[in-house]
């Protein structure tokens, strides 16, 4: 039998590095058949101009997130983008309806990003760009590092983003509407702080896209 292109690769990763389900434990992937078909998940109520798709408080949520971000397994984002399907259909009419132009990532800072090889606000945008037909704009870049904001509490993360790590790029015009994303929203100082620099002519509204809020 012939095994498509990257099955070969698939094969000897998963006998080096077999996974493990998030959920039951057994092995073979993050969330086995079994577990996903019996996951419930319930959005979060939208509001403040931002809307996400799980609740972060959920643990099978919370678990492919930290498989993600900090195992750099990117099978845990292809189950997360996956379980949304029912719900994007609603979204992209609220996205048409808002007139949404384009679709900007939060950045990482450099080492973050050679720590980690991926930005997963990058990868969420190219995924909700090609859903909306609209072109993602990396138009924010940081001016410094401001740390994890997994390890602060409340009050030290929106200390943190008082001076805003973000900077507005020349790369790309911004229009009228656009869509900031990232993966979740705790407090929304980060997600506020870009914000600010987008909105800071008055010309432009962002409004707030994560794949997962709480």
């Amino acid at each position: 039998m012939i095994l498509p292109g990257n099955s070969i690769i698939e094969l000897c990763l998963a006998a080096i590095w077999p996974r493990f389900c998030v959920n039951c434990g057994s092995e073979g992937a993050l969330l086995c058949k079994t577990c996903e078909l019996t996951w419930e998940h319930t959005p979060p109520e939208a509001g403040d101009g931002h809307v996400a798709f799980f609740a972060y408080a959920n643990p099978t949520v919370r678990k492919l997130i930290c498989a993600w971000k900090y195992d750099y397994d990117l099978s845990a984002f292809n189950i997360l983008t996956e379980q949304t399907k029912e719900l994007l259909p609603e979204f992209i009419v609220e996205a048409r309806r808002l007139s949404i132009q384009g679709i900007v990532p939060l950045p990482l800072s450099a080492k973050r990003f050679r720590e980690r090889g991926f930005n997963q606000s990058g990868m969420i945008a190219d995924w909700i760009g090609h859903e909306l037909g609209v072109p993602v704009l990396d138009v924010l870049e940081r001016s410094h590092r401001s740390g994890h904001q997994a390890e602060r509490t409340d009050a030290e993360r929106h200390d943190a983003m008082k001076n805003s790590p973000f900077l507005l790029t020349k790369k790309h015009s911004l229009p009228s509407t656009v869509l900031l994303v990232d993966d979740v929203w705790t407090t929304g100082a980060t997600m506020n702080a870009a914000k600010k620099i987008l909105e800071e002519d008055g010309k432009t509204r962002a409004f707030g896209l994560t794949l997962a809020k709480g």
